[in-house]
């Protein structure tokens, strides 16, 4: 790219996704400077050799001074926290976005502890890697990958400009949704193969303690659907605790759903469990016909987030 979407970007926590950004950012040109802010300074140190930043801070308030663009990449539950820490140190028009894995609480709140005119845009990078930290960051990271921005009525048309033009320049294909549609369809996609993936480990574990003969059969079924158990786990568990109501009420639906499928077995009915494999692999085959992007470990979203 040619020109910069902003003068200054800084990243608040420089792991996996922040290293990201600021390795794409720089490499494409999209901003001219980019502020890293991060707890260790052996993280910074690290950023900075690895060209994810060109400059750090252990303190919030000056690395966002002189932001055009501030992203928050915490974990969940430090998000609002953050934003709040740093709302008086903001300069005018200066915005701020997230790439936290849920996003109606965070953006109401966020929205209300931000000083006028300075603005909150709500953002979700589909993409991660089951390692974490900016020794795992990649340019590419976002290439191909889905990235929702969740606008709210108040959003600010300039600031989500800014965002969308940001987000499309790592390479990713922005969608525009609210957060309410965008939790409760991230409950599904991404936060309840989490919560099933340990399940499913969880029962193994059972079984391979009552039976000694689990683990030695299991193949690429098994493996295929416990990868995203390798994910930090304080990560997910902020991230169910901070979207309650979509992720409990996705869980309810699928154990109805379960329910009917064990119904289906034990009553012997071969037409039914025949239609839900056959749906099932229509349904998979259409999406990826479709365009529906698997790549980069998109269920995953390991970040500090």
């Amino acid at each position: 790219m040619n020109a910069f979407v902003v003068d200054t970007i800084t990243i608040i926590g420089v792991g996996l996704i922040g290293g990201s950004i600021g390795m794409a950012a720089k490499a494409k040109g999209l901003a001219r400077r980019v502020v890293g802010v991060s707890r260790r300074t052996e993280t910074l140190q690290r950023a900075r050799e690895l060209a994810a930043i060109d400059t750090g801070t252990k303190d919030l308030r000056s690395g966002v001074a002189e932001a055009d663009l501030v992203f928050v990449c915490t974990p969940v539950l430090s998000i609002v926290p953050v934003i709040q820490a740093i709302a008086g140190s903001l300069k005018e028009g200066a915005i701020v976005t997230d790439v936290g894995s849920t996003k109606a609480q965070i953006t109401r709140d966020a929205e209300a502890a931000l000083p006028e005119g300075r603005y909150f845009v709500g953002g979700h990078p589909m993409a991660g890697l089951e390692t974490a930290g900016v020794d795992s960051a990649l340019p590419y990271l976002f290439l191909d990958t889905t990235y929702a921005v969740t606008p709210v009525p108040s959003t600010d048309l300039k600031a989500l400009q800014t965002v969308v033009g940001f987000a499309e320049g790592l390479g990713a294909q922005v969608i525009l949704m609210s957060p309410e549609q965008h939790d409760s369809s991230a409950a599904v996609i991404s936060h309840l193969p989490h919560v099933l993936s340990a399940a499913i480990l969880r029962l193994a574990a059972e079984e391979q303690n009552r039976s000694g003969k689990v683990f030695e059969l299991a193949a690429g079924s098994f493996r295929d659907m416990t990868r995203v158990a390798l994910s930090p786990p304080e990560i997910w568990r902020d991230i169910c605790m901070s979207s309650t109501e979509a992720l409990t009420s996705v869980i309810k639906r699928f154990e109805e759903m379960l329910a009917g499928i064990r119904e289906d077995i034990a009553s012997g009915d071969s037409e039914a469990v025949c239609r839900l494999f056959s749906e099932g692999r229509e349904i998979r085959e259409t999406q990826i016909k479709a365009g529906a992007s698997f790549a980069n470990g998109g269920s995953v979203n390991n970040r500090a987030s």
